[in-house]
Parts: C-alpha cells; structure tokens; sequence
C-alpha cells in the first residue's frame, strides 16, 4: 500500500511479498500451499469434512467426478470409495507438494480408481468439456475467485452434472475475523475470502450466476483444534488472501502483532472461540 507521498513502505521482515498478476498469484498460492503439504492429510477435521461433503452429496457407483483444489485428495479417496471401481475420481491441484502427499495417502488407501493432476483448478486447461458427472471442491472455496471457478466447473460438468462444495461462513473464523479487524488500523482493507459465498443467499446468487440451478445448502459446525495466539498470527500473516500485510514496515508489521496477539488472546478465553460453521452447498447443471 503506497504511504501517503505515494511511496512504497518498506517490506517488513520475514513477511510474504505481493503481488496483484495472475503469475504471482499462482506461485504465492503454490508455495504456501507446498508449505503446508505435510501435515494437511493428518487433520481429522479436514477428512470428516470432506467425508460429509460427499456423504451429501449422494453419488453413486459409476459415476466420474472431479475433485477440484484436491490437496492431498482427502474428498477424493471418499469419493472413489463412493463411485466404486467403475466410477473414476481425477483430482487436480496447483501444489506439486499437496499432491505428493495425496499420492503417499492415495497408495495407503489401496483404491485404484483415483488419478491427479497438477493443474489450475479453476481453468482446468487439457480437460474435455462435459466430461464428469460431478465436481467436487472441499474447503478450496477460501482461495479461490467463486466466479472463474464455477464457470469452468460448468463446463466440465455434464448436462444434469452435479456441483458440490463445502464453505466457510462469511465472517469466520473468529480469529480471522478480528485478524482483518485490526488489520484496518494499519491502513489494510483486508477482504473476507468467503464474501462470495459465505451465505445461503451469496452462494445461491453465485451459482445461479454461473448458469446453475441451487439446490440446497447443509449447514454444519465444526470444531477447529485449539490453537495458541501466536499460532494463529503466523498462520494469517502468511496466508495468500491477506498479502497487502507484506506492505507495512517493520515498526507497523511489529504493532499490528502486538494488538492483534492481545486482541485474540481475549477471544481464545471464549468456549466457541474455535468453533466454525460452514456450509456443504449442492447445485446442478441444467439438463
């Protein structure tokens, strides 16, 4: 963010670089996700809530689905389970890392019906149109822009094909929420990455929008493993959704922690302070 002279502040230590072009987006968003790569398959909570996407989401055997920003393909191997031996899952994701370990957990689970591809989820340049009868994206809504990413899944969806995904109430988690809040101190209008489709209404809107016919939005709540304030600061000042906070100096970088580790300590003293509602949202491509 330009200071008021309309120079460039200086970058603080150790913070992510920015960037606003589709290239550095793309390698910001792969290198963090490389980063988390490793212990991403061992959350509980991410496979029940890929489990439950597709639970809902009632497939059936024989179908072919894709499974969008599939990480290390947790929605993937729930859907292979589904769709049986004559169905075939195809999981694209942007983090070489991410699907390393979806090919460690893919080998571990003996399912031979499941194949990935590195690849932009929300282009899927190389893949045929109309060529699966579901699409899935479990938690991947929080990075990605909902607009381009519907439109190709329609396009890759059969007549009739069936969308599903899983999202994160606008507004939350908390401690994002006040993350973005003091954020606003500094000068940083740091946007809600579920603004699109964090609501019945909004993701109704965006699905109808992208030429979708809304069915249902499950709602759910799901409750995050405890972390400390600390933590959750390194979490969100490398998160790719928030990379104006590299625009601060150090003396701003290092005033923003301090109020927001004071700000979100009085919120982890809360009983609900980790709990997320979310969403498993199911729309169908016309016939």
């Amino acid at each position: 963010m330009p200071d008021v002279d309309g120079s460039r502040r200086q970058q603080g230590p150790g913070l992510p670089t920015g960037g606003h072009d589709g290239v550095m987006d793309h390698r910001r968003m792969e290198s963090y996700f490389d980063g988390r790569a490793a212990g991403y398959g061992h959350l509980s909570w991410h496979a029940g809530y890929a489990e439950r996407l597709v639970e809902l989401g009632g497939l059936t055997p024989g179908m072919r689905v894709l499974d969008a920003a599939t990480g290390t393909g947790l929605a993937a191997l729930a859907a292979a389970r589904a769709v049986g031996r004559s169905g075939q899952v195809v999981g694209v994701d942007i983090s070489a890392g991410m699907l390393q370990q979806a090919d460690r957990l893919l080998t571990a689970s003996g399912l031979t019906n499941v194949s990935y591809v590195k690849a932009d989820a929300t282009a899927l340049d190389g893949f045929d149109d109309e060529a699966f009868d579901v699409v899935l994206c479990c938690a991947g809504m929080l990075y990605l822009p909902a607009s381009t990413a519907f439109a190709a899944w329609h396009r890759a969806l059969k007549p009739g094909g069936l969308l599903c995904f899983s999202a994160m109430r606008a507004g939350f988690p908390r401690a994002a929420r006040v993350f973005r809040e003091c954020a606003r101190d500094f000068g940083l209008a740091l946007t809600d990455p579920m603004a699109e489709v964090g609501t019945e209404e909004s993701s109704r809107a965006a699905v109808t929008k992208a030429g979708f016919v809304y069915e249902r939005a499950v709602p759910d709540v799901i409750a995050l493993p405890p972390r400390s304030a600390a933590d959750l600061w390194r979490g969100h000042v490398v998160n790719p959704n928030y990379f104006e906070v590299a625009s601060l100096s150090s003396e701003e970088a290092a005033a923003f922690e301090a109020r927001y580790l004071a700000r979100v300590a009085e919120l982890l003293n809360e009983p609900d302070a980790f709990d997320l509602p979310v969403m498993y949202v199911y729309a169908r491509k016309p016939s």
